[in-house]
Order: structure tokens, then C-alpha cells, then sequence
């Protein structure tokens, strides 16, 4: 597996290789992020009131699903903007497995696992990236498969 110091997006389509697992980078995630986040976008009891969620089935206070998909985008934003990358063709398969805590440090890594090229785009490729987030016991938090459009080289 390549460490976290690979180039990430080096761009085109070509450059995406079936099998190869990158980690993006972390996340910690605290109490005063999981609630400030949950007071706009989720306002359930258990993600912002830290009563609540130790209360709840949970037993302590936990993100929000979206929230969780919006870290995995800061994620992936960080490594910078890929130029080739047309569209999002949409996201499947999406899983909360476990809750996220506070104190959570939060893993996102990504697999190419299938890729062609456009039958309607000639100068463009369909990649589908199978998306991980893990807490730092290496439990499954979040999971999805992600399609793009992609240029293809030169394109």
C-alpha cells in the first residue's frame, strides 16, 4: 500500500490504478464540531446535546451521517482540486457503520475499483473509488462507492 505521501490526484483517467488503496488523510473530531454542525444541518437530540447522546442507545453524544460525508470531502479538497475530474456521477452503497465520537481521530482512504472509458465522452473515463472512514481503533465508521467523470489524458 503506498503511504500518505504518494501524489494523490495526478489527474487524468490513466492515472487512476484498479486496486490501489490511498489513505487522504485524518480528521479529530470533537464535541464543540460534532454540535455546532448538528445545531444547522441535523438537529437530533444525541448529536447535539452531550446529555442526550449519553442518554441515548449510543451512550455518548455522535456525528451526523452528513456530517461525516462532509469531513470525507474536506478530505479529499485538501489534496487539492483535480482538474480532470468533470462531475460527480454520484455516490452509492453509502454506510454509517459505527458511530463517531468525540475524540475520534478519523481515516479516509479510497480504492479504484473499476474504471472504462466514456461511450458518450470519447476524451473521458468512468472511475468508480470505493471510500473508507475508519476511527483510530480501525472500526468501519463510513463506507461508499463514489463514480466520477474524469478527462483522459491530454483532454
Amino acid at each position: 500500500m503506498p503511504d500518505s505521501n504518494d501524489q494523490i490526484y495526478v489527474g487524468a483517467y490513466e492515472d487512476y490504478q484498479l486496486g490501489r488503496k490511498i489513505i487522504l488523510g485524518s480528521h479529530f473530531l470533537t464535541s464543540e464540531e460534532i454540535i455546532e454542525f448538528a445545531k444547522k444541518w441535523d438537529p437530533v437530540p444525541f448529536h447535539i446535546d452531550e446529555q442526550a447522546g449519553l442518554e441515548s442507545t449510543h451512550g455518548s453524544l455522535i456525528a451526523a451521517g452528513a456530517h461525516l460525508i462532509a469531513i470525507r470531502i474536506k478530505l479529499i479538497q485538501a489534496e487539492g482540486v483535480n482538474h480532470h475530474v468533470i462531475a460527480s456521477m454520484g455516490w452509492d452503497d453509502v454506510k454509517f457503520l459505527n458511530p463517531a465520537r468525540p475524540k475520534d481521530n478519523l481515516t479516509l482512504s479510497f480504492e479504484c475499483i473499476q474504471k472504462r472509458l466514456s461511450k458518450s465522452k470519447p476524451n473521458c473515463g468512468i472511475v468508480t473509488m470505493y471510500f473508507e472512514m475508519t476511527n483510530q481503533d480501525n472500526d468501519l465508521v463510513l463506507s461508499l462507492n463514489d463514480t466520477i467523470l474524469v478527462r483522459t489524458r491530454g483532454n
